[in-house]
Formats: structure tokens, C-alpha cells, sequence
């Protein structure tokens, strides 16, 4: 039996997994959404998305696919997760096979060249509108960022043959800053910002609602929910981290809440045997 069944759940509401289903829908991560979704309908180009480590870029990035799954069928997304490539060969080597193209070739301009047919015929034989989402953009040398800048460039009269979506850490900002010629492309950026104190709380008994809990506010107490709050600063990551230890702490303890005196327990406990 999995932990969270003895409370319970139907599956883990603290999962460090880029869940769609956990998306939570606070107002920064909505006004994100709503200007992605704007942007990529009517085939802007370029998107830039920038946030701290564990503001939830990449659960955004999902919940994103998701979305366009059930309403955008005349779009297609291919995902690069980590785009740490060490040549400009390999970065589109591997958008090659991304794309389904099996071709080999042992130069970029042949690559360049064949990413450029495969664009085309998917915008005018299978009239679907092409997005690449790349996670941690901040990985990514300003050569294949100009590889980027040169993918879109590929457009027809009337729309871009390709999108892109690049979802990055706040120290992006500087490498954009330095490509002036790939900035003026960017057509909707934005900057995820922390949860205020009230979405926190909500973000808490969202995702124990998620998971199957039928009284959410139950399991958390509202001042444990405010020194969560405190102690992560409305960083997602660091409330699912926190919130999951606590878990554990409750039944551990064979008890029925998180309280504010078990969470002050669990941070004194952490200070003192942290490595």
C-alpha cells in the first residue's frame, strides 16, 4: 500500500512530477496560459517565458499541451526537454528525428534545409500549424539560438511555418539581451512571478482535492498552511517538497493534520540534521 492510501488518496498529491492535472491555475501562471494560447492562434513566432528554478515553467509547458490536445487540432507540438547540445549539429540532429525525419546528413545547412521541406509540407499538406517547446532555454549557446532565429524565418505569405516556445531560467534575460536580432522576434514574453500567500493555501488543498481528498482544508490546518507559505515564499516547488515531508510526518506520527507546531518540529529537525 502506497502511503497516500492510508489517508485516503487515490494517488500522491506531492509528486515532484510535471503533472498536468496538478496544474494550478494562480494568476500569474493564467495570464501566462491565456497570452501563450493567444500568441501561438495566431501564429506570432517567437515566445519567451521566463522564471525562477521551481516557479512550475514546466508544468505550465504541459498543461499547455494538454490544452491545445483537446481544442487546437490543427496544431503540433514537439517538446525539447533539455537542450544542453554541444554542437550545432547536434542541436539539429536531433530536431531532425524530433520531427520523424531519418535522414542522415553530416552538415548543418543540409539539416537546415530539410527541416525547412519537412515545415512546409506539414503547413500545406497537412495543414497543421508547427510548435517547438524548449525547456530550459537557459542551456541553450547563442549559435543555436541564431539556428532558432533562422527556423524562423521559414514563413509564407501569410504565417510562419514554425513556432517556438522557449521557456527559460530569469538569466536568459542576458543572452537575449545580446542577441538584439532574436529579441525583436520575441512576440509575447512574460515572467512568472511566486504565489501570493492566499494561493499558496489554495495550492495546498488543490492538490489534496486532486489526489481524491474530499475535505482538503482538513489535512492542513490554516496556520500550517501560512508557515509553508513563509518558509518556501510561494515557490511551487518548494510547497509540494514541504508539504510531501509533512505528509509523512502526520503518519509517521499517526496523526490526523498537519499542524503548525508539527510543521515548526519537521523546519527545526531540517536545520539540524541538514547536510
Amino acid at each position: 500500500m502506497n502511503y497516500y492510501e492510508l489517508i485516503g488518496l487515490e494517488k500522491e498529491p506531492f509528486s515532484m512530477t510535471p503533472d498536468p492535472d496538478f496544474y494550478f491555475d494562480a494568476k500569474h501562471h493564467s495570464n501566462c496560459i491565456d497570452r501563450l494560447e493567444i500568441s501561438l492562434r495566431l501564429g506570432r513566432g517567437l515566445n519567451v517565458v521566463l522564471g525562477g528554478i521551481g516557479l512550475g515553467k514546466t508544468t505550465l509547458s504541459r498543461y499547455l499541451l494538454n490544452r491545445f490536445t483537446e481544442y487546437g487540432r490543427d496544431f503540433k507540438f514537439f517538446l525539447i526537454i533539455d537542450p544542453g547540445f554541444s554542437s550545432n549539429l547536434e542541436f539539429v540532429q536531433h530536431m531532425a528525428r524530433l520531427f520523424g525525419i531519418r535522414i542522415q546528413r553530416d552538415d548543418v545547412m543540409a539539416y537546415m534545409n530539410m527541416l525547412e521541406h519537412f515545415l512546409i509540407d506539414m503547413a500545406y499538406e497537412a495543414n497543421k500549424q508547427i510548435v517547438l517547446i524548449i525547456d530550459e532555454g537557459q542551456k541553450m549557446g547563442p549559435s543555436q539560438l541564431e539556428l532558432i532565429r533562422s527556423l524562423l524565418n521559414f514563413e509564407t505569405n501569410q504565417k510562419k511555418l514554425m513556432q517556438v516556445v522557449i521557456l527559460a531560467q530569469p538569466e536568459f534575460r542576458e543572452t537575449l539581451n545580446h542577441m538584439p536580432n532574436l529579441k525583436d522576434r520575441i512576440a509575447m514574453s512574460y515572467t512568472l512571478q511566486p504565489l501570493d500567500r492566499e494561493e499558496s493555501k489554495n495550492f495546498i488543498d488543490y492538490r489534496l482535492r486532486v489526489a481524491g481528498h474530499p475535505a482538503p482544508g482538513e489535512l492542513f490546518t490554516d496556520d500550517a498552511k501560512d508557515m509553508i507559505f513563509n518558509e518556501t515564499n510561494g515557490y511551487p516547488r518548494k510547497m509540494v517538497v514541504l508539504s510531501h515531508n509533512l505528509l509523512l510526518e502526520m503518519i509517521i506520527a499517526r496523526e490526523e493534520a498537519v499542524t503548525a507546531t508539527m510543521v515548526n518540529r519537521f523546519l527545526n529537525q531540517k536545520q539540524f540534521t541538514q547536510i
